[in-house]
């Protein structure tokens, strides 16, 4: 790795150390500078502003999980596309400090920004790969239709249930209910199995349980930070 990547991915992980100790809101430019020992211009070489550093972390992170999706065996194609969805999405175990990182944003416009650069990652890494095993499972006669926009509609439902639990998770966080969650992951699989006319069942997507553990982890990081500050 060359000299610049490692001052890059340095600035990376100390933001990330920040953005939990901190909070996004909570920690400045000045921040990074100290805890890298750093100049001004060799933070700016690389970064314009602290929301570039975090929506380039939270590409990393979406890089993250289709490394690991692209890393599982999977025993055809039908499993290969839940394992696809299943690390699109970051409400899985594991993923509890990617999750406490955003939900602070939720509502900010700042947020706003951050989410819409995730999707747009996942889009560029995931949609591809979503369409090659879609036709796969089409050709083999396990889905059934015909309409080539199904692919970009059933990547638009998806993108709308992510943005729709992230709004969830922060009213999780403010002692809302949990019961929206299951629901939103159970109409999402609903409609996959209707768009692709899919065996019942067949789709798994990531389990509501998972996702509410996860989202239990997050909260409670956020709290733990909030108190130590």
């Amino acid at each position: 790795m060359l000299k610049g990547d490692l001052r890059k991915q340095a600035i990376l992980d100390t933001a990330e150390q920040l953005f939990f100790e901190k909070g996004y809101a909570g920690t400045t430019i000045q921040d990074f500078l100290d805890a890298l020992n750093c100049s001004k211009g060799s933070f700016y070489h690389h970064f314009e502003s602290k929301l570039q550093v975090l929506t380039a972390l939270c590409r990393q992170r979406a890089e993250q999980g289709f490394r690991a999706y692209s890393q599982q065996n999977y025993d055809d194609a039908l499993a290969r596309l839940n394992g696809l969805i299943y690390y699109a999405m970051p409400f899985r175990s594991g993923e509890e400090n990617t999750v406490a990182l955003l939900l602070p944003l939720e509502g900010l416009m700042d947020g706003s920004v951050v989410l819409q650069s995730i999707v747009d990652a996942q889009k560029e890494l995931f949609f591809p790969e979503l369409c090659q095993v879609l036709e796969l499972l089409r050709a083999a006669g396990t889905f059934h239709y015909s309409q080539p926009m199904v692919p970009e509609l059933l990547w638009d439902a998806y993108t709308a249930v992510y943005r729709k639990m992230m709004q969830e998770a922060s009213a999780i966080q403010k002692g809302g209910a949990t019961g929206n969650v299951v629901q939103l992951i159970e109409a999402e699989r609903f409609i996959w199995e209707r768009l692709l006319d899919a065996p019942f069942g067949s789709m798994e997507l990531v389990r509501g349980d998972e996702a509410l553990l996860t989202i239990s982890h997050a909260v409670t990081r956020i709290k733990r930070m909030a108190a130590q500050q």
